[in-house]
């Protein structure tokens, strides 16, 4: 009877083993999910932050594209990237540099 208790401790005990390794496997496969979803739903975050700043951006570039055509923008624009001037105005240009205090320089 003795070997007969010892094969049932030794089956017992591989059967532990097996079942603790099956367990272990588990536990890391759902740690692995758990870590996919925890990234993927910051990948979501960020990029429903980016297309709220490209949905405003669209929504700004849109309308300057209703301004283009009118003459107001025009001269606005040509003024400002183009530095043209009226006949008999004076044009300034100013140096941008600063100080590192952030004073303009004379």
């Amino acid at each position: 009877m003795a070997k007969s208790t010892r094969k049932k401790k030794k089956k017992l005990n591989m059967g532990r083993l097996v079942l603790s390794l099956i367990v272990l496997f588990l536990l890391i496969g759902c740690a692995f999910s758990i870590k996919k979803i925890v990234t993927l739903h910051i990948e979501k975050s960020h990029l429903e932050k980016t297309q709220k700043e490209l949905e405003q951006k669209k929504d700004d570039l849109t309308a300057e594209l209703k301004n283009v055509n009118e003459l107001d923008y025009i001269e606005e624009q040509a003024r400002k990237q183009l530095k043209m001037i009226k006949p008999g105005e004076v044009l300034y240009v100013l140096d941008g540099k600063k100080n590192k205090d952030g004073k303009d320089k004379k």
